[in-house]
């Protein structure tokens, strides 16, 4: 008997072991020290149909800055502010060609190049008209889609130049007991097709990888555990035993009664 519970201990030990790291994130390797992780950020670079927000301010020339920048007091006026879905109606749309068109600059290439790169060739353009002259840009259309095992599946915007993985997966309400660490996908659109990228999230060198910050548009993947529709069935199926079993103890009830 005493070697039938020490063998049973042994088991549960070691299938808490294995628990443990079936969930926990980011694990180290066996024998090795925390270390410093490098971000390798990938600047991202602008495609048709992103909404990119471009302000000129001009603070020694007030005319100047007006002629720059009409919609965008035209709409903060009207809206009695910046926030929320009002942000959309301030940015300019890259169209099929690649370009914005802005108020007295007039159209401008964007598709292919990084926010700072577009920031730099405006600069250019509106130095020549106006020496106080200062570019703002951001891109308004940074958002990601989360499906699959999270606490809350759905589309969301980040209001910031880059996010990553984690970040994700938190404002999406964490993976769940049956989501796979080690299987995340992202499905990353380009110009010319998608990409689709595997994650590991129980390997700390992730933190150093390029797949650990995402890009606008990406759609994130949580794979289930494959015994996770095995679960399902037996919480079926064992609803359904439970109602067999209690009609059948009625049914014997009543004919004892009779």
């Amino acid at each position: 008997m005493r070697n039938l519970l020490g063998f049973l201990s042994i088991i549960l030990i070691l299938s808490s072991c294995n628990q443990y790291k079936r969930f926990t994130y980011l694990q180290p390797p066996p024998l090795s020290n925390d270390s410093f992780y490098t971000n390798k950020l990938i600047p991202y670079k602008i495609q048709n149909s992103d909404n990119l927000y471009v302000k000129i301010s001009c603070p020694l020339n007030e005319a100047s800055d007006k002629l720059f920048n009409p919609a965008t007091n035209n709409i903060t006026s009207t809206m009695g502010g910046t926030q929320g879905g009002s942000l959309y109606f301030m940015g300019n749309i890259v169209d099929n060609e690649g370009n914005i068109n802005l108020p007295v600059i007039g159209k401008i290439l964007v598709t292919g190049c990084t926010l700072e790169e577009v920031k730099a060739k405006i600069q250019e353009m509106v130095s020549k008209m106006s020496s106080d002259a200062i570019v703002d840009i951001k891109l308004l259309s940074f958002k990601i889609s989360v499906l699959g095992e999270v606490g809350n599946p759905g589309q969301y915007t980040i209001y910031n130049d880059k996010a990553n993985i984690l970040e994700a997966l938190a404002i999406s309400g964490d993976l769940t007991y049956n989501g796979n660490r080690k299987k995340i996908l992202i499905l990353r659109s380009f110009v010319n097709g998608t990409q689709p990228i595997d994650i590991d999230l129980t390997k700390r060198t992730l933190l150093s990888s390029e797949k650990y910050y995402l890009m606008p548009n990406d759609i994130i993947y949580v794979e289930p555990y494959k015994t996770t529709a095995f679960r399902v069935r037996i919480a079926e199926y064992s609803q359904f035993l439970t109602f067999i079993t209690s009609t059948i103890t009625a049914i014997v009830l009543i004919n004892n009664l009779k």
